[in-house]
């Protein structure tokens, strides 16, 4: 799809979901909402932010093998959090995998992809939890607990199914080429390729080190951004509830997938809306709740997008690289610019990759983590 087609696709999608979020919304209790808001608990809610992005870099130097100091692989996760959640096109993974050629040894550009991979893995499978666990304690169907309960465990056994594959690569390239011979829509897709990107991308998780960092660092910044959320609901909220909390992490991770303006304005506020309602802090005769609603996804956005650019600012000047030359080296290496760096590993530096191994895991790309 062309540049201006996402783009104007993405203008429709934020459109359409701010007109969900703004339906039935009183603006004079809005702004009741914000003027009542109890602010102290903000300022432990931005040092939570600083907390997740600290210990997302701690995974991603788990995954990279330590082949990044700590200082590296937070001011870089920064900046690539910073640059997802206001840039469209995934600049955000790129500007990272470009940083990270920067360093002294460089990290090549596929292993730097590979990591990501193994990161959108790992956020998938714990939004996944989170919801498992919310929807066990929110007031809901049984069916939808039986039903989030069967995803979880597929979701886990999904995980072990790639990593053993990954492990037995001879076996995987066999069971693919058995498949591709027979379907020819996958020759024409280009499936082989894509396949093995993905499983060069789970090797890390091919070993009790790499499995135990890449779940253990994830587990601990998901419950980090699950605190962090709890605190801005007590803004505005007598009695916030966890499981409310994880239902709007859920949808919100949800909702980043989806094509939007740059910032995913509309598509953010109407998943919190619609995770909070599931949460039962909604109900249908109440337009007073749905305003609370609004005002507590509204605050979501702007702390967290707000201490993204802050601390994205702060990483491009400690590693000394302005926003105009990481921009337009990140769009360089996304069309295939070959002499962005020369540490770059010429068969990885395509945007082409970078789509195809993301683009299965990609119901958390960035903001998924915009938590």
């Amino acid at each position: 799809m062309k540049q201006w087609q996402s783009l104007a696709l993405g203008l429709i999608v934020s459109v359409a979901t701010l007109a969900y979020a703004l339906h039935g919304i009183d603006f004079g209790s809005l702004r009741d909402d914000f003027a009542n808001a109890r602010y102290i608990y903000l300022l432990p809610s931005i040092l939570l932010v600083i907390v997740g992005l600290m210990l997302r870099g701690l995974r991603w130097r788990a995954l990279l093998n330590g082949r990044i100091t700590l200082p590296h692989a937070f001011q870089i996760t920064n900046v690539g959090y910073f640059f997802g959640g206001l840039l469209p096109f995934r600049l955000g993974d790129v500007a990272r995998m470009f940083l990270a050629t920067r360093i002294e040894p460089p990290v090549p550009v596929f292993t730097s992809l590979s990591s990501i991979v193994v990161e959108r893995l790992t956020d998938l499978l714990a939004v996944v939890v989170l919801v498992t666990i919310a929807v066990s304690m929110a007031p809901v169907a049984p069916s939808v607990v039986t039903a989030a309960q069967v995803s979880g465990i597929l979701a886990v056994v999904g995980l072990i199914v790639l990593a053993v594959l990954a492990a037995r690569r001879a076996f995987a390239t066999r069971l693919v080429g058995f498949f591709v011979k027979r379907i020819g829509l996958l020759q024409r897709l280009n499936v082989t390729q894509w396949v093995d990107r993905l499983l060069d991308g789970i090797t890390p998780l091919t070993t009790v080190r790499g499995i135990s960092g890449a779940l253990g660092w994830t587990a601990a910044a998901w419950a980090v951004t699950a605190i962090e959320a709890y605190f801005l609901m007590a803004m505005f909220y007598d009695k916030p509830t966890f499981y409310a909390c994880f239902l709007m992490i859920g949808m919100g991770a949800l909702a980043v997938a989806l094509p939007a303006v740059p910032g995913n304005v509309g598509p953010f506020e109407a998943a919190v809306i619609y995770g909070v309602q599931l949460g039962g802090m909604i109900t249908p005769d109440s337009p007073a709740l749905r305003t609370r609603a609004l005002a507590y996804a509204v605050t979501i956005h702007i702390v967290n997008t707000g201490m993204y650019a802050f601390m994205g600012w702060i990483g491009l000047q400690q590693e000394r690289v302005s926003l105009r030359e990481l921009l337009r080296s990140a769009r360089g290496l996304a069309s295939r610019n070959k002499t962005v760096n020369p540490a770059i590993d010429p068969s990885a530096a395509s945007i082409d990759t970078t789509a195809t191994a993301t683009a299965a895991v990609d119901p958390l790309i960035t903001s998924a983590s915009q938590k």
